[in-house]
């Protein structure tokens, strides 16, 4: 599935392999032997999500690297497993000074906290205008003020957490289908209901969307400033894609489920765990790939919301080398 927003998708078990200077994939049968094979145009592809088991080997990696193509891998049950991203892309090619003033930013408590405190607070506004805007009574001030009067990441992570309990039961009064998707509690790995199954697939797509724009400027992904950046490989996503996730995946699963374009039907069990069936993935890729396309006005500007990501990028990456407030993006 290849749309306008330069991001292709295998779906089907088969081999990704390069040839005459352009990448093509070799869809398996049922039996695992060869298929129909289709052109992958390098120059018309940023990223490729493999959903299924895809044979990759390293000549084609390298020519993919070479080219600037990342890659996603995702596991059998739809969870996300780890990027492959160019050299060019990685931050050993960034600016050692853009280096050294993240790590400042984050060793200096307070400019620290005061990144953390500007992400969670765009996070609190948009998820806040999202259900007002659906006409559900939600009232952000007594988590503003606890941001505000946070003293550590911990104590913001617990304004956040509150904020996160209350604005999700506000879905109950916004998604039509009580019976299949009534919000409980949030669980993760792996989510215990389709709900839950939902809001991860949707936010792990925001967040490769953001490390793919990340990549694209001098900030270093391993540095984040509201997520530790302990075990994980990689963090800084995660700060960002907290402001975009209520705009963009939030609106997204409220639209699809309340269209019916996603139902009880779309999901299946496998081993005990819950995952979309492929049809509802490309229904959920489409929407997804619709909304990064669309362009919004800001100031004399008309921007699409990969663009808007990328700035909030360069705002967070100026206020670091600066020392400028960082204001977050709130829609």
């Amino acid at each position: 599935m290849q749309k306008s927003d330069r991001t292709h998708f295998l779906m089907s078990a088969g081999r990704l392999r390069r040839a005459d200077n352009n990448l093509y994939f070799d869809k398996y049968d049922e039996v695992g032997g060869a298929g129909s094979s289709k052109i992958l145009p390098i120059h018309a592809i940023d990223e490729i999500y493999v959903l299924a088991k895809v044979d990759i080997d390293s000549y084609t990696l390298a020519f993919a690297a070479n080219n600037n193509i990342l890659l996603h891998f995702f596991g059998a049950y739809g969870t996300f497993r780890g990027n492959f991203f160019p050299s060019t892309s990685n931050s050993v090619n960034k600016s050692g000074f853009m280096l050294l003033q993240q790590l400042r930013a984050f060793d200096d408590e307070k400019h620290r906290l005061h990144i953390a405190k500007a992400i969670t607070r765009g996070q609190i506004l948009n998820g806040t205008n999202n259900v007002t805007r659906y006409k559900v009574a939600f009232e952000p001030s007594a988590y503003i003020q606890s941001l505000e009067k946070a003293t550590s990441i911990q104590e913001v992570m617990a304004s956040e957490g509150a904020f996160k309990k209350n604005y999700y039961q506000a879905w109950n009064s916004i998604i039509q289908d009580q019976r299949s998707f009534k919000f409980t509690i949030r669980s993760k790995r792996p989510p215990a209901d389709k709900i839950n199954s939902f809001i991860s697939y949707v936010n792990t797509r925001i967040y490769n969307i953001v490390l793919s724009e990340i990549y694209k400027t001098q900030l270093d992904p391993r540095i984040g400033f509201l997520h530790e950046p302990n075990y994980r490989a990689l963090s800084l996503h995660l700060d960002i894609a907290e402001i975009f996730k209520p705009i963009i995946g939030d609106n997204l699963i409220f639209t699809m489920l309340n269209k019916k374009e996603i139902g009880a039907k779309s999901f299946q069990t496998d081993s005990g765990r819950i995952r979309f069936t492929n049809e509802a993935i490309k229904k959920i890729e489409l929407k997804i790939i619709e909304k990064m396309t669309q362009q919004i006005t800001m100031g004399k500007q008309q921007l699409t919301w990969r663009q808007v990501i990328r700035r909030e990028a360069h705002q967070l990456q100026k206020s670091i080398c600066e020392f400028a407030p960082y204001e977050p993006f709130v829609y």
